[in-house]
């Protein structure tokens, strides 16, 4: 992502809105963003050169953007239907060390599993990360 991209996000944030599950009956369109998790799709050239395709943009609000950078909470992200579910790891029967897990197909879209991808997000050199407002959300 470059600087253009970078300015022509923080001019639409302030029309963009959470993306993010926040629980049963509550609308995200009355949360507004306050940053955006980038994920880059891409391919390794040599072992120091990355090509990213694309990318997925997803706006975050500003309780969603601590969660990330935290380390109570996991969010479960569906590649496929773009569902997540957020994972309070102190209560989970399974140990998540990982602050994103991307799923390939999820039980509300697909029948079929297609896979499991990761991400932490506090590190700067992980392939997800906050896009613009990344300074700001340092825990």
């Amino acid at each position: 992502m470059d600087a253009i991209d970078k300015v022509r996000m923080m001019a639409e944030l302030s029309k963009d809105h959470c993306d993010l599950n926040h629980g049963p009956g509550i609308s995200n369109k009355n949360i507004p963003a306050a940053d955006y998790i980038v994920m880059p799709f891409g391919y390794k050239e040599a072992e120091d050169t990355e090509v990213a395709v694309r990318e997925l943009i997803i706006p975050v609000c500003y309780e969603c953007a601590l969660a990330l950078k935290g380390d109570d909470w996991t969010l479960l992200y569906c590649f496929e239907c773009a569902e997540s579910r957020w994972v309070y790891r102190k209560f989970a029967k399974n140990c998540y060390r990982h602050h994103i897990l991307w799923l390939r197909g999820c039980p509300d879209c697909s029948h079929e599993f297609g896979g499991l991808y990761f991400s932490d997000i506090p590190f700067h050199y992980s392939s997800a990360h906050l896009g613009i407002n990344e300074i700001r959300f340092a825990v």
